[in-house]
């Protein structure tokens, strides 16, 4: 026996990954050019979809850091930014990170809000996360690493159904992990120009919540969501002003996540006896691959304080394309 719990397969995406950096694009004369925690990184797990933030490590906000001699260690960075399916609802996100320069390299924590909304049928689930990063990287001698760890709560809210709105019969939220990391090589071209190929790979685990059918003595059930994600990414930035400290780019990136849509399943009635009594069910998960472009700009206003913008889009992703943008706004102390 084969049985589908929910209305339809779902379109597994937010990331439960919030990368706090991003690969640095850099001079040789620059410490890093690491983004500042602008935008989520993705991976495949509950929210929204896959490729919402896949661009957030190579397409983010590659951001200018002070030089060695510079007197600014540290740096506050407060941004904001929203994600658009195509056919689909928007998410949006807002973050507060604290870096810590070290020499050539850094450290950084941070705090991001993300909401996003899951569609099942004429279903929506609105959700938010609350997500703690610390991450630490550098460039050295053109060789840029970084790496990061998040953990994070998603409280599902009220689910909107055609009989009105309603809390969850099962589960209110659920936590989740990411771990992850990239790596590269920064090549001057000349006149300004820098070339960056990075790789990135990370993995997170979150949970998605399916609504039961309206009127039935089934509770909401919940399905693990494991994710693993990779890009690989080629920018190519511009230096320019008196100083050679502003900077605008372009991005190419090839992204694949392990769970581009995830499908509740029940085989079997043991399953189903299983899935009621944890309040977890059997997923099948798919696995997708996309191409994503992007665009930044970061410009110095002052001396100690900046801004980053960036956009994306993403092309032939299963689960829809997304446009993306962010702002953020940084200042040296």
């Amino acid at each position: 026996m084969h049985l589908t719990i929910g209305t339809r397969p779902l379109l597994a995406g937010m990331a439960a990954a919030f990368a706090v950096s991003a690969p640095a694009i850099a001079s040789a004369q620059e410490t890093s050019l690491q983004a500042t925690g602008m935008a989520p990184v993705i991976t495949a797990t509950a929210g929204d979809t896959a490729q919402d933030a896949t661009s957030s490590q190579d397409a983010a906000s590659a951001a200018p850091k002070p030089t060695t001699d510079t007197p600014t260690p540290w740096s506050l960075a407060a941004a904001a930014g929203i994600s658009n399916r195509d056919d689909g609802p928007n998410g949006s996100w807002q973050s507060l990170a604290l870096t810590r320069q070290i020499g050539r390299g850094y450290v950084r924590g941070s705090l991001m809000r993300y909401h996003g909304t899951l569609m099942q049928a004429d279903t929506a689930l609105p959700s938010d996360y609350l997500v703690g990063t610390i991450g630490a990287g550098g460039n050295f001698d053109n060789w840029v690493v970084d790496g990061w760890a998040s953990y994070g709560w998603q409280d599902y809210g009220r689910i909107s159904t055609d009989a009105g709105k309603r809390n969850s019969t099962g589960a209110k939220g659920s936590p989740y992990y990411s771990v992850g990391g990239d790596f590269g090589r920064v090549f001057a071209l000349g006149s300004g120009l820098f070339a960056t190929p990075t790789m990135t790979v990370s993995y997170a685990h979150g949970r998605l919540l399916h609504p039961a059918p309206e009127e039935s003595e089934v509770i909401d059930l919940e399905t693990e969501e494991p994710t693993w994600s990779s890009a690989a990414t080629l920018r190519i930035d511009h230096a320019f002003g008196s100083e050679g400290k502003q900077y605008v780019g372009l991005s190419i990136a090839r992204a694949w996540t392990s769970n581009a849509v995830s499908e509740p399943l029940v085989r079997s009635r043991e399953e189903a006896i299983e899935a009621a009594m944890t309040g977890i069910m059997p997923a099948r998960h798919i696995e997708d691959g996309w191409w994503e472009i992007g665009a930044t700009a970061n410009m110095r206003i002052t001396d100690k304080l900046g801004l980053d913008l960036y956009a994306t889009r993403s092309f032939n992703a299963l689960a829809g394309n997304t446009t993306s943008a962010g702002i953020s706004l940084r200042r040296s102390f």
